[in-house]
């Protein structure tokens, strides 16, 4: 079975993690999936825990989303690192990671819209 988890960063600012888990619900309804959420750190879900908690449902294979605007070491290193150790320790689990939002077509559609509209 495969799942769909967007990793955020997490934050000791509660409102910025009421959004996050906000976006998860978002993302829920408008796409009809079982989008999951879980921070790399600072707040809970944590993401180890989230592929634990997806592994006991019968998830073998889940597509990680990285909530981050570039390719940075959350990214390119830590996230990575935790994806390994999780394969190593859970028997069949895969993982297929995707690319930050760098660069998405439209990300940069609403820079431009917040640069027009000054």
């Amino acid at each position: 079975m495969r799942g769909i988890l967007v990793v955020g960063h997490g934050s000791k600012v509660l409102e910025v993690n009421k959004n996050f888990k906000e976006l998860i619900e978002v993302l829920r309804q408008k796409t009809g999936r079982d989008v999951r959420g879980a921070n790399l750190t600072l707040a809970v879900p944590m993401l180890k825990d989230v592929i634990q908690s997806m592994y006991a449902e019968g998830f073998r294979e889940i597509t990680v989303i990285p909530y981050f605007l570039s390719n940075g070491s959350h990214v390119t290193e830590h996230i990575p690192k935790i994806l390994k150790e999780m394969e190593s320790n859970l028997k069949n689990l895969s993982f297929l990671l995707e690319s930050s939002l760098l660069l998405n077509s439209l990300v940069i559609k609403a820079i431009e819209e917040k640069i027009n509209n000054n």
